[in-house]
């Protein structure tokens, strides 16, 4: 049954987003073994958010919807030189990687001790799945808190329109 109240709808997202992804992400980083299925758990917020944000599903546009969602996220990538040519990358060795292959691209490196989310450059890309979720939880709470907030009434519209659009 899909909740009529937005405020309503918001709380149902933000609960499942948190405890069905979220908070089981967080919980792993415990365990310095579990990095790929850190990384896994963010990486699947990235377009899912993103067709809240837009209102709008991203069948057959998952790579723009990934790619804008990474620059909503990571606006550092932004200032990257080369930074389409990346994320492109990105997308493919990493996201399609874990997605479809179930294992990241050869240029790919995961680690717990990397100082930086995310190290990219046209020869390899380091991540670290544990700071990478803290960013990832980090613009879900500020989402939820634009979403909250009366006066994002295009943000609320386009969050509303994709919630009563999915399964």
């Amino acid at each position: 049954m899909i909740p009529s109240n937005i405020n309503t709808k918001i709380l149902v997202y933000e609960d499942r987003v948190k405890e069905w992804f979220l908070e089981v992400g967080r919980k792993l980083k415990q365990d310095n073994e579990a990095g790929f299925i850190i990384l896994q758990v963010a990486l699947s917020y990235i377009e899912g958010n993103q067709q809240y944000r837009k209102g709008k599903s991203s069948d057959r546009k998952s790579k723009e919807f990934f790619k804008e969602g990474m620059k909503q996220i990571f606006p550092e990538i932004i200032k990257t030189e080369n930074a389409d040519t990346l994320l492109n990358m990105f997308y493919k060795q990493v996201r399609c990687g874990l997605f479809h292959d179930g294992i990241t691209g050869r240029f790919v490196t995961i680690s717990g001790e990397f100082l930086n989310a995310l190290e990219i450059s046209d020869i390899e890309m380091k991540i670290n799945p544990h700071r990478l979720l803290d960013g990832i939880i980090e613009d879900f709470d500020n989402y939820i808190i634009l979403l909250k907030d009366e006066k994002n009434l295009v943000l609320r519209r386009n969050f509303e329109v994709r919630f009563e659009t999915t399964g």
